[in-house]
C-alpha cells in the first residue's frame, strides 16, 4: 500500500514543526514510534456505538481491515444492560426494542443472539405531576381516534419517500417540513397521535416546538409507524449488550478495536494520501494509517474538534442543537413492581411534562429496582446538565411523589444502582436551517477528504434505522472508494 509511507513522513514533518509550539504533543517522542504502534488498515472507525460497531463488523464481512477507536471501555454506545449480581437477571437501560427488519434479524443471528417479538414499552398506569408529586387524571383518546390520527400522519409522511432511506428532502423544501410540529398537528388533525409519539420518543426536547422533519426522522413509515401496528423485536435474554460483547470479541481477535482510546490529532487528505490519526490508548500513543475514515460519533464541534475539520464542516456542525437524555436504575423507591408511572401536567392539552424532568419510572425484571428516563430541552451545549444535577433532580422527584401519596408509597431513601448519560442526544437543527438546505449540505460531506459519516445525526436515534442507513447508504460508497 504505497500511500502509507508518505502519510507517515508527512505526519512526522508536521509534528517536527509543531512540537515546540503545541503543548499537546510535547509528552511524546513522536519521531520514534515503535513499529508495533503504527497500525495500518483499510478503514478507521471513530466511535464504537450502534453505527460504528455495525459498520466495522459489516466491513470485516466484506473482506476489509478495520480499526475501531472507542472512548469508553466497551462497545455499544446508548445500549446498556444491567445484570443483577446475585441472580444474573438482566434488564435493559438503553436500547430496548428493534424493528422487524431482515437486517436486524441477520445481525443478531450472526452473533447467535436470539430475538423474540415484543409488544413495546411498559405502559403507565399512574400519572403524577413530577413538579409537585400530585396525581394527574388523564382522559386518553380511544384506540379508534389514535388509529385515525396515525393514518392521517402516514398520509402526510408518504409525500416524502426520500425519508424512508435518510434525510433526503424535496427542493424547494415544503413549509410543512419545518413547521413546528404542534402547528403541523393542528393543521392535519393529528392530536390523538401525540401522546404515543411522545411516549416512544423521549429525549428530543419539546416535541411540539420541534420542526416536523425532526419528528418524521424517527417516526418514519417503515420504522416506528409500521412497528406500532405490527410489533417490535427484542432480545430473548433481555440483554442487548450481548451483541456488542460478541462483536468486541471478534474485533479483538484481529486487533481491530481500541477501547478507552481517543483521537488526539487527525490528518485527512484527498486521494491516495488517505488519513492519519494520532490516538491516545491505555498502552500508549498509536499512529493509525488508513485509506478511509468512518466517523460514527455525534458531530458536535466540541466532540470532533481534534478531527481536522474543514471550514464547511465546522460551520455545519456548529448549527446542531441537542437534548440531554439520561437513564438509570434505583432501588428502595417503594414504587410498584407491577405498574409504571409517568410525568404529566393536568392542564396541558396533551398532558406533556415540563422539561427538564424525569419522564417516567418503570419496574424492571429485577424486583425492587426501578428504571427512570430523564430529558432536557434542546440546547447548544452537548451536555446540558451534569450527571450530578440529574441525579439530584431524580431523587427529589421520587421524594415529592412519596410525600404527596402516602396512602400509596412509603417514605424511603432511594439508592442509585447504575446511571447512564446519553447526552448529546437527538442532534437536530432549527427550522431556518432546514429551510436553507442544511441536510443537503450535511449529506454532501460524505466522501470528502476520504471521510464518511454515520450515526444518529445523519438518520435518527434508532438502531434499526442506523444499521440500515450504514449498510445501504454509507458503506457502499465507502467500499467503492477503497
Amino acid at each position: 500500500m504505497y500511500f502509507l509511507q508518505p502519510s507517515f513522513v508527512w505526519l512526522l514533518a508536521y509534528l517536527a514543526v509543531t512540537v515546540v509550539s503545541s503543548p499537546a504533543p510535547q509528552s511524546y517522542n513522536l519521531s520514534a514510534f515503535d513499529p508495533k504502534d503504527i497500525i495500518t488498515r483499510d478503514v478507521a472507525v471513530i466511535g464504537g456505538g450502534s453505527s460504528g460497531t455495525y459498520s466495522a463488523i459489516s466491513l470485516l464481512d466484506k473482506g476489509k481491515s478495520v480499526i475501531v477507536i472507542e472512548k469508553q471501555g466497551r462497545l455499544g454506545g446508548h445500549t446498556a444492560t444491567y445484570a443483577d449480581p446475585t441472580t444474573g437477571t438482566t434488564t435493559e437501560i438503553g436500547v430496548q426494542i428493534y424493528h422487524n427488519y431482515t437486517i436486524v434479524k441477520d445481525y443478531f443471528a450472526r452473533f447467535d443472539v436470539p430475538i423474540i417479538d415484543s409488544a413495546g414499552f411498559f405502559q403507565s398506569v399512574d400519572n403524577f405531576d413530577y413538579r409537585t408529586g400530585e396525581r394527574v387524571t388523564l382522559s386518553p383518546h380511544s384506540q379508534e381516534e389514535v388509529s385515525a390520527a396515525f393514518a392521517a400522519y402516514s398520509e402526510q409522511l408518504a409525500k416524502y419517500p426520500g425519508l424512508n432511506d435518510g434525510i433526503y428532502l424535496p427542493d424547494p423544501i415544503p413549509e410543512d417540513l419545518y413547521l413546528p410540529f404542534g402547528e403541523f398537528v393542528d393543521k392535519y388533525g393529528l392530536h390523538a397521535a401525540v401522546p404515543t409519539m411522545h411516549y416512544y420518543n423521549p429525549g428530543i426536547g419539546n416535541i411540539l416546538e420541534n420542526p416536523t422533519l425532526e419528528q418524521f426522522r424517527y417516526w418514519s413509515l417503515n420504522g416506528m409507524v409500521h412497528s406500532i401496528a405490527a410489533g417490535f423485536l427484542t432480545t430473548a435474554r433481555y440483554n442487548s449488550n450481548e451483541l456488542y460483547t460478541k462483536a468486541e470479541a471478534e474485533l479483538s481477535q484481529t486487533s481491530s478495536v481500541l477501547l478507552n482510546s481517543e483521537v488526539i490529532t487527525a490528518f485527512r487528505s484527498e486521494g491516495k494520501a488517505g488519513i492519519t490519526l494520532l490516538v491516545r490508548t491505555p498502552t500508549g500513543t498509536k499512529v493509525i494509517l488508513a485509506k478511509k475514515l468512518l466517523i460514527a460519533i455525534p458531530p458536535k464541534p466540541d466532540l470532533v474538534k481534534p478531527l481536522d475539520l474543514s471550514d464547511t464542516e465546522s460551520t455545519l456542525f456548529s448549527k446542531f442543537i441537542n437534548a440531554g437524555y439520561y437513564a438509570g436504575i434505583l432501588s428502595n423507591t417503594s414504587f410498584s413492581n407491577e405498574t409504571s408511572t409517568s410525568n404529566a401536567i393536568q392542564d396541558d392539552p396533551y398532558n406533556l411534562p415540563a422539561l427538564p424532568a424525569a419522564y417516567n419510572f418503570s419496574p424492571t425484571r429485577i424486583p425492587g429496582l426501578q428504571i427512570f428516563h430523564y430529558g432536557t430541552p434542546q440546547s447548544k451545549s452537548s451536555f446540558p446538565l451534569t450527571n450530578e444535577e440529574v441525579q439530584v433532580h431524580v431523587i427529589d422527584t421520587i421524594r415529592r411523589i412519596q410525600e404527596q401519596n402516602l396512602d400509596q408509597y412509603d417514605l424511603t431513601e432511594p439508592e442509585w444502582v447504575t446511571f447512564h448519560s446519553h447526552a448529546p442526544y437527538t442532534l437536530q437543527v432549527s427550522a431556518e436551517d432546514i429551510r436553507d438546505g442544511f441536510y443537503e449540505q450535511l449529506y454532501a460531506l460524505q466522501g470528502q477528504r476520504n471521510t464518511y459519516w454515520t450515526g444518529a445525526a445523519w438518520r435518527a436515534e434508532d438502531s434499526s434505522l442506523l444499521w440500515t442507513f450504514s449498510e445501504e447508504v454509507v458503506l457502499p460508497a465507502l467500499v467503492e472508494g477503497l
